[in-house]
């Protein structure tokens, strides 16, 4: 009789205490570490996805997720109505060198208000860029009708 129960291998004791301490270490690391040092690095097209772009008649808006770059890798800059998303990171180690960048643009609404476009990197990495819209200029109104007269004077209704 075993103490240990016998699940097809001589491996199986150990392939459990591997997969409890491989669970426990994912535990502590997304506890412990910020958000850029567990992003899955195999992913190589990490920034392909322009992410969520929100054109309503409020506000624009655009949500990326930008985990696999560190804060400092990260630039939002406004020309004119031009918004300009950039990160950029290299890697050098003794195996190589490897260097990840994106760049993604967008022409900003007229009625936006530039002077009020504000971003916002979250812990988890999801970088969020908002600009409120001016009241529209051309929204409708009423127009009032003004009947004349016979002496062509003007009748406000």
């Amino acid at each position: 009789m075993s103490l240990i129960p016998f699940r097809g291998g001589f491996m199986s004791p150990f392939e459990d205490l591997m997969r409890e301490m491989n669970r426990f270490d994912r535990t502590m690391s997304h506890q412990m570490a910020p958000y850029w040092r567990m992003a899955d690095l195999t992913n190589l097209n990490a920034a392909t996805d322009v992410g969520q772009v929100t054109n309503d008649d409020n506000n624009f808006a655009v949500h990326m997720d930008v985990s696999h770059f560190k804060p400092e890798q990260l630039k939002v800059n406004l020309d004119n109505r031009m918004l300009t998303i950039q990160g950029e990171q290299e890697d050098r180690s003794e195996h190589g060198y490897s260097k990840r960048s994106f760049t993604r643009q967008f022409l900003l609404p007229d009625d936006v208000d530039v002077e009020a476009v504000r971003s916002h990197l979250s812990d988890h990495g999801h970088l969020s860029i908002e600009a409120p819209k001016r009241g529209n200029a051309n929204a409708g109104r009423a127009i009032p009708i003004e009947h004349r007269n016979g002496e062509h004077k003007a009748v406000k209704q």
